[in-house]
């Protein structure tokens, strides 16, 4: 194997992977029928070691544990010995790869890996063990009006699950295996206990972030309340370069001052900090600036997010920007990765098929749904195969206030797309066998020109926004210049077979629409 084809460590992280043997090793793991059996039995959560057992076997291995059960001692030979063949296909030493596995959460997601090799197989797009993220809403109380709001919040609701039953469903994820949950809303730092859940969260072994307008935390005061909860990343929405555009979409005047603010806190805090800004006809001219205004305030991640006419977006269904300016503005933010550290990212899964067209000698980085990472081999598509475009249903799950679960956060709360709730459902099983999860992770069986793309593996369209747009989970998203003729028709007004539904939505037949 030649050094370009090896994972190596520079300044802590991972460059130059040889991709094609990482997918192979999991491949053959995945293939192999004891192998499978053998990964089987370490799935389940272990009382006596209060973890995963894949993931004590894990900790065992890398020293990061000193004892555990019998069984769980037992399984760790067995994952050592997988994990041993797969490294040696990277390229890498025992000693780098421990060095990489010092931060718990890449065991977890490890753990997480392993167990959906054992669950799922390799597919294409890759199905982990457990949600890597889960965005939960913990209130739907708000200080805010904003025009977009999936959540159509402003009040608490009668619903809402009290602190000690958000404290169980924590412990829930944390058995499952999930890696990551986002704490929102509404806005999370008006919940009386807020940090609470954030220290349980932390204690149970979960990477916690928080999703947030940043009002309350543009006191320092605040800021550093939630710096010793153990928050780690924050991200703060930020609608338009200035607060003509920011407060009239978010209906409070100063909110703008108060963000920009809370950015410059949290920077200075030393949180991992996302600045956040739903793209609408509103301020897609101000994107391009956006991103030099971010980039000085000194954070890490720029996230485009899609627009979604959902909640109290259905009002303002108007203001979701063409598929070519969705293109352009795409094209515009892979450059951006060129220029400096921070990375621009967007929830639009075209942006992997714009990576797939851009990449070069200069431009070596794959976007994905939330992390930009650098390949300089010629394994990019093999690689965003098996990364895939919208993670819904695959990647993350949603929790409404109510403990409700969704594929994401923007799904209406229709009944049909309800999965379960977190209190009353097992949620292993939920994501494991629900039916509608299936059909998220089945791009093969995407309607229209989404499922006769070349490049559905690894973009597949915006599930949430077909949803919104058509009634059905699997039509093509209008967002994509390969959907022209679905956009058009939506633009035009109601083809024939289309209705308007009761809650607002417009409900288009497939068959008429083109």
């Amino acid at each position: 194997m030649t050094n370009e084809g090896k994972i190596r460590l520079e300044d802590g992280e991972l460059v130059n992977s040889d991709m094609e043997g990482m997918i192979g090793t999991f491949e053959t793991i995945a293939n192999h029928p004891l192998s499978r059996i053998l990964l089987e039995k370490t799935m389940n959560y272990c009382q006596k070691d209060e973890a995963n057992s894949i993931e004590v076997g894990l900790q065992l291995m890398l020293g990061q544990r000193e004892n555990a059960c019998l069984k769980c001692t037992i399984l760790s030979k067995i994952i050592s010995h997988l994990v041993k063949k797969g490294i040696a296909n990277f390229g890498v030493s025992e000693s780098e790869f421990k060095q990489i596995m010092e931060d718990p959460y890449w065991v977890k997601g490890l753990s997480s890996v392993l167990k959906g090799i054992a669950l799922f197989g390799v597919q294409k797009p890759f199905v982990p063990g457990a949600p890597f993220q889960v965005v939960w809403n913990i209130t739907r109380r708000c200080n805010m009006k904003c025009e977009h709001c999936y959540e159509n919040a402003g009040k608490p609701g009668k619903d809402e699950l009290n602190s000690g039953e958000v404290l169980n469903g924590l412990d829930i994820l944390s058995e499952a295996g999930v890696t990551s949950v986002a704490l929102s809303g509404g806005e999370p730092t008006l919940h009386p206990h807020i940090h609470d859940f954030i220290k349980h969260a932390k204690d149970q072994g979960l990477f916690v972030a928080m999703a947030t307008n940043g009002y309350l935390l543009s006191r320092q005061d605040v800021t550093r309340k939630f710096e010793d909860s153990g928050l780690e990343f924050v991200q703060i929405s930020l609608d338009g370069l200035s607060s003509r555009t920011h407060d009239s979409f978010r209906g409070v005047s100063g909110a703008w001052d108060k963000a920009v603010q809370a950015i410059s806190h949290c920077v200075d805090a030393g949180f991992f900090v996302e600045v956040a800004t739903t793209v609408t006809e509103y301020n897609y001219q101000e994107i391009p600036q956006m991103m030099d205004f971010v980039r000085d305030l000194g954070v890490q991640w720029f996230m485009l997010y899609n627009f979604i006419p959902t909640g109290n977006g259905r009002k303002i269904v108007n203001s979701d920007i063409s598929p070519e300016k969705r293109q352009e503005l795409l094209e515009n933010a892979y450059l951006e990765n060129n220029r400096g550290d921070m990375q621009v990212l967007s929830t639009a899964p075209q942006y992997a098929t714009i990576a797939e067209s851009m990449v070069s000698s200069q431009t070596k980085v794959i976007p994905t749904h939330f992390y930009n990472p650098e390949y300089t081999s010629n394994t990019l598509k093999k690689l965003a195969d098996f990364i895939g475009g919208c993670g819904a249903g695959r990647f993350y799950l949603s929790i409404e206030p109510n403990g409700d679960i969704f594929p994401c956060v923007f799904f209406p709360h229709d009944e049909e797309v309800c999965l379960g709730n977190i209190l009353s459902d097992d949620f292993n099983d939920l994501w494991q066998h629900h039916e509608l999860l299936d059909k998220f992770r089945n791009k093969n069986i995407l309607k229209g020109h989404c499922g006769g793309c070349k490049s559905r593996n690894i973009c597949g369209g915006c599930r949430a926004r077909a949803y919104n747009y058509f009634g059905d989970v699997l039509a093509p998203d209008p967002g994509c210049v390969n959907n022209f003729t679905q956009w058009l028709e939506i633009k035009k007004g109601l083809p024939k077979g289309a209705q308007e539904l009761a809650d607002g939505r417009i409900l288009i037949d497939l068959k008429y629409a083109g």
